[in-house]
């Protein structure tokens, strides 16, 4: 009988210590789940009268008006009034820079930042501009204005990338013997968003008494590449990089020098739909497809330019659809190709 009892005892502490083990396991589970659901309030936000999704980071332009919903990529049926959005003191919007944001609701805070950011290239509006043989000539003299979403003042240089159609460095400050000239004039923010713009000066005589009439530059007789001329129905030119109406060498189609421009564009128009498209809130898998042609022109002998398209598809639970697709032309505006989204230029 004794020896039963004790084979008894022994059974039940065994079934004690797993039990034991059993809840504290349970209890553990439950302390990490309590942890990991504190560590991910901040992203999504449920309520009775509706849902929010906090996004890590919401990016806006430098100087760009903007309302609460940036911050959110999803909002269903919730009232964004009672949602108070403080800043860190040191947040600017007319500067650039990342600044921490804290979200409450219900009396509860959750953790966001906002990248002021600026991708917007200068406004820049150029004038002709006319001397005497022997005066001197800044770049500022053929600037009628610019301006910066920054609301800093612009910087004002003669563009140093242009080329002829020898692939030979133009010198816009150096004219001096009398004609006129085409002049190409860039304006550079403080983040180096660059504008370029083309203008003319005329030199006359010292002993002119009257300033002659300003005349369109003819077109050569002779281009050795060919002239400018393209297909403009096929093509929308972005960048021109031809001189003097002439087209360009084809072994410069990828020189550095001369592809310098259409890159700067491509990066530029890459961040700004980036910006664009994440303000829809979509909900898929986004691709952004980016597509630069060379122009050449209706000869055959040489190229004028280059092309930009850009494409954003989504796919969401196996279907694919197309969210803009557009080309850029060169002033920097979008033309529409697809745009079911209603996106801007």
């Amino acid at each position: 009988m004794a020896k039963k009892f004790f084979y008894n005892r022994v059974y039940n502490t065994k079934r004690t210590i797993i039990n034991i083990v059993i809840i504290g396991v349970c209890v553990i589970g439950i302390i990490v789940c309590f942890i990991l659901t504190s560590n991910f309030q901040g992203e999504n936000k449920k309520t009775p009268e509706g849902e929010l999704s906090i996004k890590n980071e919401a990016t806006v332009e430098v100087n760009e008006e903007f309302t609460n919903d940036i911050f959110f990529s999803k909002i269903e049926n919730f009232d964004l009034d009672k949602i108070k959005i403080e800043y860190s003191k040191d947040y600017d919007i007319a500067k650039v820079g990342e600044y921490d944001v804290k979200i409450k609701i219900d009396g509860k805070s959750y953790n966001s930042s906002i990248n002021v950011v600026d991708t917007t290239k200068p406004e820049l509006a150029l004038k002709e501009y006319s001397i005497t043989s022997g005066s001197k000539y800044t770049a500022d003299d053929f600037v009628d204005n610019c301006k910066d979403n920054s609301n800093e003042k612009c910087n004002i240089a003669f563009y140093t990338e242009g080329v002829d159609e020898e692939g030979k460095s133009i010198a816009y400050d150096a004219y001096s013997k009398e004609g006129t000239y085409a002049v190409k004039i860039s304006a550079t923010d403080s983040t180096g968003n660059q504008t370029v713009g083309e203008t003319k000066l005329t030199i006359t005589a010292k002993n002119a008494t009257t300033k002659p009439p300003v005349q369109e530059e003819p077109k050569p007789v002779t281009c050795k590449y060919g002239n400018d001329e393209y297909d403009s129905e096929t093509y929308l030119l972005a960048i021109n990089i031809a001189t003097n109406n002439c087209a360009v060498s084809l072994d410069l189609y990828k020189n550095a020098t001369t592809t310098k421009e259409i890159n700067q564009l491509m990066e530029t128009e890459t961040t700004r739909i980036k910006k664009d498209v994440e303000k829809l809130n979509l909900t898929g898998t986004l691709a952004l497809n980016r597509k630069i042609s060379a122009i050449v022109n209706k000869t055959g002998d040489g190229i004028v330019g280059y092309e930009l398209k850009m494409t954003v598809s989504i796919t969401d639970n196996g279907e694919s659809s197309i969210v803009t697709e557009y080309k850029v032309d060169k002033d920097g505006k979008r033309v529409f190709i697809q745009n079911p989204h209603n996106l801007g230029d």
